[in-house]
């Protein structure tokens, strides 16, 4: 395990000292697990873009909508 400082603001304190509070965890433990889901998102997110940057243009020649579609006509 490391460690890792990091400097908050005085409202990112304030926030992190009440979800302490309101959970009972210290605030490593807080910091932890939003870490880990972060990361799991940014993951997931990275994982989503490599298959859109290889899949899409296939996808878009077969005739299926893609996401950049959909959105494309909501705009």
């Amino acid at each position: 395990m490391s460690t890792l400082t990091v400097r908050l603001t005085e409202r990112e304190e304030r926030d992190l000292q009440l979800a302490c509070e309101q959970t009972g965890k210290t605030k490593s433990e807080v910091v932890r697990e939003l870490l880990a889901e972060s990361l799991r998102g940014y993951r997931l997110r990275t994982a989503l873009q490599a298959a859109h940057s290889e899949l899409g243009p296939a996808a878009r020649q077969a005739g299926w909508l893609t996401e950049d579609d959909i959105l494309r006509d909501v705009s």
